[in-house]
């Protein structure tokens, strides 16, 4: 049984023994892992320093040139490397993969006008990743791309947790979040639909961080993933189905 999770980049900073711990509990129990992580802190932190704007067009990050090689310094040099590191320290036998490498995550441009260089993925190249998980490892993926003319671009994580979950017929993927879930009514739900979802959202009771959250479940949920979750670092929180399944 294959599990895709993603940890966001504001998350990364704060991972807790809890998160080690269920991931080791899921491969002591035969299940295998892949880990897409994001890194935007990471990223205006290195723009910051640079003396580069931060741009975002519709919750995109506009992306040049210049943005982009802190893109890349950030999420591959940076949070990849360290979150290696810490898995390995955790005796989790973790493999760095950035998508932008042996043709891992390949894409065509989002909108090269409107988003510079920016990835929209076209194909994911599941034979990197299943001959790490045949020998047993952990392959933790940094979400850049190439495209057919060997260009590097930035790709939203979300995004790129998504269709690498698809790709490999994962049984589920899992958004790790600093929240336990979605709460509803002042109530953390164990599972909620889309239509309770949108709901949610119009009623003014699912807003700000966990917009995106919540839309990158139903996302994953129209590429066919079984089961999706918004979790905390337990790996444990709100599942999102597509509607009630009435016996």
């Amino acid at each position: 049984m294959l599990h895709v999770i993603k940890i966001g980049g504001s998350t990364l900073a704060d991972l807790e023994p809890a998160f080690f711990n269920s991931v080791k509990q899921k491969i002591q129990n035969g299940e295998k892992i892949v880990i897409v992580h994001g890194g935007g802190p990471e990223i205006n932190k290195k723009l910051e320093e640079t003396g580069l704007a931060v741009e975002k067009k519709d919750g995109i990050r506009v992306t040049n040139k210049e943005t982009l090689s802190c893109v890349k310094a950030a999420l591959k040099n940076i949070m990849n490397a360290a979150l290696v590191k810490r898995l390995q320290q955790e005796n989790i036998p973790a493999v760095g993969l950035c998508g932008s490498e042996e043709s891992l995550i390949q894409c065509d441009f989002l909108d090269h006008v409107q988003y510079g260089w920016v990835g929209s993925v076209r194909k994911i190249n599941t034979g990197v990743i299943k001959k790490l998980l045949d020998a047993e490892k952990v392959p933790v993926i940094a979400p850049l791309g190439v495209t057919n003319n060997g260009e590097t671009v930035n790709i939203n994580a979300d995004t790129a947790a998504g269709e690498t979950a698809a790709a490999l017929s994962a049984k589920s993927i899992c958004f790790v979040t600093d929240t336990p879930g979605i709460q509803i009514s002042g109530e953390w739900e164990d599972s909620l639909t889309i239509s309770e979802i949108h709901n949610g959202i119009q009623d003014g009771q699912i807003y700000g961080g966990m917009l995106p959250k919540v839309e990158s479940a139903i996302k994953c949920l129209e590429l066919n993933i079984d089961e999706v979750q918004i979790t905390d670092q337990t790996l444990t929180g709100t599942r999102v189905v597509k509607e009630v399944v009435v016996s």
